[in-house]
């Protein structure tokens, strides 16, 4: 299998699934830059502006068949427990990750959809639905991706820079 792909399944495999932080400033930057590339994504094949989820399969999205059952093939995802909103997003990053390995050319050109939030993940964070709202500790947004997003520049989400954000 190609090196994308067994590179996504190492990341989830290496996340410490035991280990929650509820409250890190980063986890809202992550999630903030996952939603903005949510948009662009969403920009990019031209999806109704009010049938944007803000978690996603960007396979489904393009009608693209995912050839194998990640669940399946990829056993890492039964060490994420009573966190279905999460597994369905580590399933849904390692699909993208397989089409980018067989070169599929939307996969490619999106290759970093999934990383904020899968880095959000292995610094502790997790998304629920809460009240109507996708919520990330005591952060709520909504669960349509708003066209708004597009416009707004990249977070820098670099492991240094989000040190520092939880440091302060």
């Amino acid at each position: 299998m190609n090196t994308i792909f067994e590179q996504a399944r190492s990341v989830i495999k290496n996340i410490d699934w035991k280990y929650e932080e509820v409250n890190k400033a980063s986890h809202a930057v992550l999630l903030y830059e996952f939603l903005r590339r949510g948009s662009l994504f969403y920009d990019y094949i031209n999806r109704d502006p009010n049938r944007r989820p803000a978690v996603f399969s960007a396979s489904d999205m393009c009608g693209i068949k995912v050839p194998i059952d990640i669940y399946e093939y990829c056993d890492e995802l039964n060490q994420i427990q009573d966190e279905w909103l999460v597994k369905s997003t580590c399933k849904n990053y390692l699909e993208w990750a397989y089409l980018a390995s067989k070169s599929e050319s939307v996969a490619l050109e999106f290759q970093e959809l999934y990383v904020p939030i899968i880095k959000l993940f292995s610094r502790g964070g997790r998304i629920r639905y809460h009240n109507g709202e996708l919520t990330c500790g005591s952060s709520g947004r909504s669960r349509i991706v708003s066209t708004s997003m597009s416009t707004i520049e990249p977070e820098d989400i670099s492991d240094r820079t989000l040190d520092e954000l939880d440091l302060i």
